[in-house]
């Protein structure tokens, strides 16, 4: 059976959005009632009509949930247009027992009742709903509304339609790009450096001069006790720099100081800047409450 995306309607319009640049579903910030698989604290979470997010595992449940109204925030809020209809396909739909063709029938016409402007995918389930799903997700390609794919790990069909996606890690689920080939060098000493790290500090040098007037944070860094991390691109041979973060540990207030934080003008808007900061709070996750009490500064 071929699948495909004329054999559903397109999306009902909602009301008030003229641009498909426009979030139809945010959380900026946001906690949740106890730990809910794994999930302590929201961050960052959007949806518009262009969008194709994977959601991975137990944090791209509770993402789901949210989205599908199934969970509440206990601070924070969700903005979510009134008007919006979100369809879960999923092998629920038509029961364990259905044939393939059964599936997809099953989901075209949860399609076509809801004309959903949002769609999640779910791509687990027996051998009839993964062969289903699997033409689902190609045809969703064309879809005039968001995708979510929820997945327990990312595959390349998965990668190949999603550039985003949402996560969990230390208690925090947030929204970052999909991709696989990042890197945070961390503490950077330029004497220790071999020439393709040089390279990348007189990198940050520039980087520093247009953001932070003038500065040379390398010389900053090392005269204030600072550690320097670069963010780093891996999908070529030879690293490509993004950006840097200079940050303190405090042994004092056992606090974690972001006194640095910048990426480059052609990696702007694709995360990255978020992408660090979710490392950071990975990195302070991990150490004990005596070297940090989940006190994060930027200053």
């Amino acid at each position: 059976m071929t699948i495909a995306s004329d054999m559903w309607q397109p999306p009902r319009e909602l009301p008030g959005v003229k641009s498909r640049k426009r979030p139809i579903f945010e959380i900026a910030l946001g906690s949740l009632d106890g730990a809910i698989g794994g999930v302590h604290r929201v961050s960052g979470l959007k949806l518009t009509l262009e969008s194709r997010v994977a959601a991975l595992g137990p944090g791209g449940e509770v993402a789901m949930q949210l989205l599908l109204g199934q969970l509440s925030l206990k601070g924070g809020k969700v903005q979510r247009h009134e008007g919006l209809a979100v369809a879960r396909l999923g092998e629920h739909l038509a029961g364990e027992e259905a044939s393939e063709a059964e599936h997809f029938e099953r989901a075209a016409s949860e399609l076509n009742e809801q004309r959903p402007q949002v769609v999640v995918l779910e791509t687990w389930g027996g051998p009839e709903w993964e062969k289903a799903s699997s033409q689902l997700l190609e045809a969703l390609r064309g879809f005039r509304g968001a995708v979510v794919v929820a997945a327990e790990e990312e595959d390349e069909s998965v990668k190949s339609l999603c550039p985003v996606c949402w996560r969990n890690a230390a208690g925090w689920l947030w929204q970052e790009p999909l991709k696989q080939d990042l890197m945070v060098l961390d503490d950077i000493k330029e004497e220790d450096a071999d020439e393709e790290v040089k390279a990348m500090l007189q990198e940050v040098r520039t980087l520093s001069k247009e953001a932070f007037f003038g500065e040379d944070s390398v010389q900053k860094a090392a005269d204030r006790g600072w550690t320097l991390s670069l963010l780093v691109d891996t999908e070529s041979e030879s690293k490509k720099f993004c950006g840097f973060i200079c940050y303190h540990l405090s042994t004092k207030s056992s606090e974690f100081h972001v006194a640095r934080i910048a990426v480059v003008a052609r990696s702007r808007g694709r995360g990255y800047g978020k992408h660090f900061m979710q490392w950071t709070l990975k990195k302070c996750a991990l150490l004990p409450r005596t070297q940090c009490a989940w006190n994060l500064a930027c200053t």
